[in-house]
């Protein structure tokens, strides 16, 4: 996911049919939840992750996924997001089911998303201490495969992956708008 303790490469492909709030937008941060049976706070103490970057494209249809992440991406990326993650001690929090998406990924480049399937890249340097997980719909939750899917890679082949639940945050004429991709 995206806070495994090595380097990690990840793809979070999503249908357009759950973004329709968000078309004509600048999208401008993302951030992950806990799962509800985590018993405390993460990160115990300030981390930083030296390298935490994020690309925006579009995508193919999530069921149409590969395990190549070149053939996933439709048109051209844009990498919105780059150098070091400073993730405050306790960022992501605990005490609801579901958690809060509680630490928000602020883009340094907004982009704005027109329509279409949407693909998020992260490209991380890990966190150099244990991996953190963060609350998935598995491969064989409703919706994988046709709302979302998910592929990933640390030092071996690719593979498909749980699809991390993401929400995403858009700034418009009328404020921030966002939305909640998974279970």
């Amino acid at each position: 996911g995206p806070f495994g303790n090595a380097a990690r490469q990840l793809q979070l492909l999503i249908d357009d049919s759950v973004l329709t709030s968000l078309v004509g937008k600048n999208l401008t941060s993302i951030s992950f939840r806990l799962p509800a049976s985590t018993a405390a706070s993460w990160p115990a103490a300030e981390l930083t992750m030296a390298d935490f970057k994020i690309f925006l494209s579009d995508s193919v249809e999530p069921g149409d996924k590969q395990l190549d992440f070149a053939a996933n991406v439709v048109g051209t990326q844009t990498q919105v997001r780059s150098g070091s993650l400073l993730i405050p001690a306790g960022a992501l929090t605990i005490g609801s089911d579901p958690n809060a998406f509680s630490f928000k990924i602020t883009f340094n480049n907004s982009w704005l998303y027109t329509g279409g399937n949407l693909l998020i890249e992260i490209r991380h340097s890990g966190t150099g201490i244990s991996s953190r997980s963060v609350q998935a719909a598995s491969t064989s939750s409703a919706g994988y495969g046709t709302l979302y899917s998910a592929v990933w890679q640390s030092t071996g082949a690719v593979l498909q992956g749980n699809f991390s639940n993401v929400e995403i945050t858009a700034d418009g004429q009328l404020g921030s708008t966002s939305v909640k991709i998974g279970a």
